[in-house]
């Protein structure tokens, strides 16, 4: 890989020259800058970063901390993140917690190593998060699931968890079985409470409970059907397709016996069979507006302290209305 002196060699110049040329310190004669990037071009040279960084007191990396890559949904968050990054000039440094507070601890470190000047994450579980960003240094934006104190963007789960409502009623769900997740994350409580006030102002019997994705077994089938539910509302579309496989691959009939709506909209949810009703909430969107966000707050530049997105319903073919 070339270095700052193979530049200066190649162009005829100090290392000093390419160095002021490069960060824009100081004065570089046209002719001189033009052999400079001629040689860049040339070795197909590449700045470090960090050592950038240090030199101007001003780094260009931003960190993001997902809480589950695996999941479409944060692999689109992602994406918007690093597209609009890129666009202003910054690198993204990416880490997945799987919902761990060691893990993340270990990313907060690994990005305060590599010299970010902040981070994006969802609202974290370490104990005394705030305390430890700000010890950091690092500047903070928490995206999707997050908390009152941060600078932050989200989707308006509280309307996604009353849409997922309102359309399970309208297919003629009589007996709903909310399957939510871990209430520790606002995005899902606000989904939960957002559907429990419809159900109650309809009179709709619904029980709720918390499910991990290996509890999708016989004894979550066996509850479904002992207890007749019609309609089944999830917190995001990987559970709601887990929970089609379930019943259809025990004969369960999707939307006639049992109607299912989840809540992102990934790409599978309109090619899975049946097609999947769901929420969509605009991951691309959140990713880059977040990112967007970080980098006003580094310039110093004054933004909004919380950004709330609207939600849409997708009606596809797991869901049904009362006049088919």
């Amino acid at each position: 890989m070339p270095t700052i002196k193979d530049v200066a060699k190649y162009s005829g110049v100090s290392v000093a020259t390419v160095s002021r040329a490069i960060n824009s310190s100081g004065y570089v004669h046209e002719d001189t800058l033009k052999k400079i990037n001629a040689a860049i071009s040339a070795l197909n040279y590449k700045p470090n970063e960090t050592a950038r960084a240090l030199y101007n007191r001003q780094s260009k990396i931003l960190g993001l901390l997902l809480p589950d890559i695996s999941n479409p949904f944060f692999t689109l968050v992602a994406r918007g993140v690093e597209d609009t990054a890129l666009e202003n000039g910054f690198h993204i440094i990416i880490g997945n917690s799987d919902q761990r507070k060691d893990k993340e601890l270990k990313y907060i470190d690994t990005f305060k190593v590599n010299n970010c000047v902040g981070f994006i994450s969802s609202i974290l579980l370490m104990d005394d998060f705030p305390d430890y960003v700000k010890q950091s240094g690092m500047i903070h934006v928490t995206l999707d699931r997050t908390d009152e104190t941060s600078y932050s963007i989200e989707a308006a789960h509280t309307e996604g968890g009353i849409a997922q409502a309102k359309c399970l009623i309208d297919g003629g769900c009589r007996r709903i079985l909310i399957i939510s997740g871990n209430p520790v994350y606002n995005s899902f409580s606000k989904r939960l409470n957002g559907a429990i006030e419809v159900l109650k102002a309809s009179n709709i019997d619904y029980q709720s409970i918390e499910v991990q994705p290996e509890e999708i077994n016989d004894e979550l089938l066996y509850k479904i059907q002992n207890e007749r539910f019609d309609g089944i509302i999830c917190y995001n579309d990987l559970m709601a397709i887990q929970v089609m496989g379930l019943l259809q691959n025990n004969g369960i009939r999707i939307p006639d016996t049992v109607q299912v709506v989840g809540y992102d909209d990934i790409q599978m949810s309109r090619h899975y069979y049946p097609s999947l009703t769901t929420i969509r909430q605009p991951a691309y969107l959140l990713g880059k507006i977040a990112c967007e966000q970080l980098i006003q707050l580094i310039k110093g530049e004054p933004i909004q302290q919380h950004i709330e997105i609207p939600v849409e319903l997708i009606k596809r073919n797991s869901t049904r209305s009362v006049n088919r």
